[in-house]
Formats: structure tokens, C-alpha cells, sequence
């Protein structure tokens, strides 16, 4: 039985798009974005049979805005938040809920190029209203909240998780 499954892998490369290689965005779409649609296209087809069931997929806030030299992962997180809808709209109807959570930047290995330069970080979180980086415990709770009858009637939706960046 599956009940949930959270989309959580991610692939980047750190490149302007002057430099960015095809096969290096063709990379990071497949991971990001393709691998998404079949693994949760699967998923949705024992979860109709079962019922229904939750899809949570993992964005950023970056889905909203664009950035340097992370085009293919801003352009990828953009097109697997659509995909979410997308999945979210046609799903609804066998009780299948598909949303995503969008962190902000996030001190996790994944994200340390960003953090782990002073100068850049810096930046980050003068742009940030809460003042810091998050720190992944922050997101867990987004996560479980949609993965629990909580959220039973909330398809289709992005909760971000970014200490108030985009509002700000």
C-alpha cells in the first residue's frame, strides 16, 4: 500500500546560461521534473486502485523567481510547480491530493554553495524578513501538514517555507 509519496530528489548545476551545457540542463530536467511525472504517474495508478492518496512534491521559492547562474534548476522547479497542479486537478476526482512545498534556501549539502559563501549568503539573508537561513526541521512541519487528513480538502497548492522572502 502507498499512501503518500514526497518528491523530494533534486539535481543543479551552478552555470550561466552562456555556459550552461545541453546535456547538463537536459540532466537536471530529467531529474527534477521527469522522473517526478513517472514516478508519481506509478504511484497514482495504486493509489486510484487503493483509494486515494497524497503526492507531495518538493519545489523552492525560486519557482517564483528568477535567479543567476541557476537557470535550469529555477526553470525545472518552475515547470514540476505546474506539474503539480496539472497532477493535482486531473487526480482530484480518485482522492489522490497533490501539492508541493517550495523551502527558501535551506542549510542542507544540496544548497552549501549558496550558504557556504559569505558574500552570498550575506545577501540571501539580508533578503529574507526572518533574518537567517532555514534550517531543514523548518520544512518537515509543511510536509507533514500535507501529508495529514489536515490538509484532506487542499490540492493543487505550493505552501512556501521561506521566512518571509517572497512576501518580502
Amino acid at each position: 500500500r502507498i499512501d503518500i509519496l514526497v518528491n523530494n530528489a533534486a539535481r543543479s548545476f551552478m552555470r550561466s546560461l552562456l555556459e550552461l551545457r545541453e546535456d547538463g540542463w537536459d540532466k537536471v530536467f530529467d531529474t527534477n521534473v521527469k522522473a517526478v511525472f513517472l514516478l508519481s504517474r506509478a504511484v497514482a495508478r495504486r493509489m486510484i486502485e487503493q483509494g486515494g492518496g497524497c503526492i507531495i512534491n518538493i519545489t523552492t521559492v525560486g519557482a517564483e523567481r528568477g535567479g543567476r547562474n541557476i537557470a535550469a534548476y529555477l526553470a525545472s522547479k518552475a515547470a514540476l510547480k505546474m506539474l503539480t497542479m496539472c497532477m493535482a486537478v486531473e487526480w482530484a476526482q480518485y482522492n489522490i491530493n497533490v501539492n508541493a512545498v517550495g523551502p527558501g534556501v535551506t542549510r542542507t549539502h544540496f544548497s552549501q554553495p549558496l550558504w557556504g559563501n559569505p558574500d552570498l549568503a550575506e545577501r540571501i539573508v539580508s533578503a529574507i524578513p526572518k533574518g537567517r537561513i532555514a534550517e531543514p526541521e523548518e520544512i518537515v512541519g509543511a510536509v507533514l501538514f500535507l501529508a495529514s487528513d489536515a490538509s484532506s480538502y487542499i490540492t493543487g497548492q505550493t505552501i512556501y517555507v521561506d521566512g518571509g522572502f517572497l512576501a518580502g
